[in-house]
């Protein structure tokens, strides 16, 4: 199982009382991260497990913009869903940047519990075997986790009425959304990666072998994520697990595939020691639902007005024209964006 791996030294405090409202750390944080607290019990344990006096306190930011990019060192946090929040933070000992998603599995140990829901599925077969939609199947997975925990409040344990597979086990609401939530990420999602997927800053995803996962971030730029592979048998189950989550299942024989995520993004696989000297790798290119647009790309910096007619008025001529850059420097986004800039009754040919 890939390991969560932060730059600093963690320390054994965790989050005591019932709520947010318990915990004494609360009245330190700043407003903005308190507020986060209140509604993320796991931001709240994983600030327990930092180094707070040495670090300092994260800030809080609802949305990022370009100029963070510039500042000198980063430790802030930001969300992505209801269950998953992003640290950035700046490691003095590394080249590159903490990526640290923080999920809201974080702190409690759900593996005994996660073996029993995979049993309970059994029960469940069928029904997945019949949903032809993801929202169909997500629908049957939540039935499951609800058919197999009830959920304790206030010390009470109530009877939910409903039959299971065996004797129902009991967990806190905090834990059954932990549950449901890792459910959807390792059963439909994409696993560890999940957070990284979900991240719409995120734009390239790479592992080269044993080690770190490193991302491409559209703020931060080159980042190394704290999803680490620690050995070559857990390397190799997780890439034959995503190729067969894409349905292009990577053999001894069929070694290397490329295929293409649901939401569109592009993934390449190298499976085995006998094909790569590092092992089993892969790269994940995510493309934004809605490209950026010609005027977006100016707004950032990337081009002047200047620049932006000269190129409107090089392909109106039907001028050659080269777009070259090294990787993720933008050259799709750009490309994307000259579309525009294409007439109307041309037609477009793309070769790949």
């Amino acid at each position: 199982m890939t390991q969560l791996a932060v730059p600093f030294t963690q320390i054994n405090a965790h989050h005591e009382g019932e709520g947010p409202g318990q915990c004494s750390l609360m009245p330190l944080l700043p407003a903005p991260l308190q507020t986060a607290c209140q509604e993320n019990v796991h931001l709240l344990q994983y600030l327990h497990l930092m180094p707070l006096q040495e670090v300092g306190f994260p800030s809080f930011h609802t949305s990022l913009n370009r100029k963070m990019g510039d500042e000198p060192k980063h430790n802030l946090i930001y969300q992505v869903s209801q269950d998953i929040l992003i640290h950035i933070f700046s490691d003095p000992k590394a080249k590159r940047n903490m990526y640290i998603p923080v999920e809201s599995s974080l702190g409690l140990d759900l593996n005994e519990k996660l073996l029993y829901l995979d049993r309970v599925l059994l029960d469940f077969t069928d029904d997945i075997s019949i949903a032809e939609t993801e929202e169909e199947r997500r629908n049957v997975l939540l039935a499951c986790v609800d058919r197999a925990f009830k959920v304790r409040q206030d010390g009470k344990i109530p009877s939910n009425g409903k039959k299971g597979n065996g004797n129902l086990q009991t967990v806190t609401p905090q834990e059954l959304a932990a549950l449901k939530y890792m459910l959807m990420r390792n059963k439909l999602g994409m696993g560890a990666l999940q957070p990284l997927i979900a991240d719409t800053y995120i734009e390239d995803i790479s592992c080269s072998g044993l080690g770190p996962v490193f991302v491409e971030h559209k703020i931060f730029h080159s980042l190394t994520s704290s999803v680490v592979f620690n050995t070559h048998d857990e390397l190799d189950e997780f890439v034959m697990r995503l190729s067969e989550r894409v349905k292009k299942p990577v053999t001894m024989r069929n070694p290397i595939v490329d295929a293409t995520l649901p939401d569109g993004s592009r993934i390449n696989i190298v499976f085995g020691k006998e094909v790569s000297q590092r092992g089993s790798n892969f790269t994940i290119r995510k493309f934004s639902e809605t490209p950026l647009s010609i005027m977006e790309i100016i707004a950032f910096g990337t081009l002047d007005y200047t620049m932006a007619a000269y190129l409107s008025i090089v392909m109106e001529e039907g001028m050659n024209l080269f777009v070259a850059g090294e990787t993720a420097s933008g050259k799709t986004t750009l490309l994307n964006a000259m579309t525009t800039f294409v007439p109307i009754d041309n037609k477009i040919v793309s070769i790949e």
